[in-house]
């Protein structure tokens, strides 16, 4: 195993916090780097493909989320055990990331037509997807993907807050019984209460935390 990470990314949750929160479940220390909204230009043309986030890992740095992910979950043996439950992994974090880009683009929106089309994207698209993992997990044994504990479920608890984030009207989880346990059932973990407790509190997305489920 690498003996040294560094992860780069907004004081937000984000795309930057599945990382956090893999490494945190993994007990795997590593330097939290945050930098607020105002701070992105100047630090934008020091990042590979000057985007966030980054891991640097002994050093040499790697972005884009998704695979990040990944490798973590192999390195801490939250991944498949073969190419079939990979798949299924696969399935289910690009199941989730494609309602939260919805959420995301409506979140940040200026033009109130636009929105209006988002809304009523994500009103359709949200229960269908959201549906789907409900039944997922129902069938999984209380887990997302497979019939343990993956990297997929990590990154479904920050998808879990964000969207609570990003869609304050509704709860875009209610009747989802099966998804509010398991958000529970990943909080029972130690490493991840503690963190959740103590990590800085952002300012743009603090409508809702998982800190007041603990």
């Amino acid at each position: 195993m690498p003996s040294n990470f560094k992860l780069i990314y907004y004081n937000l949750t984000g795309r930057g916090e599945p990382i956090r929160m893999l490494l945190t479940y993994g007990g795997v220390p590593f330097e939290d780097s945050r930098f607020e909204w105002d701070d992105w230009p100047k630090i934008k043309p020091t990042m590979p493909l000057g985007q966030v986030p980054v891991l640097e890992i002994d050093g040499k740095r790697y972005t884009q989320t998704i695979p990040l992910c990944r490798y973590l979950g192999r390195m801490l043996k939250l991944d498949g055990k073969d190419d079939m439950e990979n798949l299924a992994i696969d399935s289910a974090v690009e199941i989730l990331w494609d309602v939260l880009k919805v959420a995301y683009e409506r979140n940040w929106e200026t033009s109130d037509e636009k929105k209006k089309q988002l809304d009523a994207k994500l009103h359709t698209l949200s229960p269908l997807l959201l549906g789907k993992l409900e039944e997922d997990v129902k069938r999984n044994g209380g887990f997302i993907a497979l019939n343990r504990i993956t990297w997929a479920d990590i990154v479904f608890l920050c998808s879990y807050e964000d969207m609570m984030n990003l869609v304050p009207e509704k709860d875009p989880f209610e009747g989802f019984a099966n998804l509010r346990q398991l958000k529970n059932k990943l909080l029972e973990n130690e490493n991840l209460r503690e963190y959740i407790k103590k990590r800085p509190v952002n300012k743009m997305m603090n409508r809702f935390s998982l800190i007041s489920d603990l």
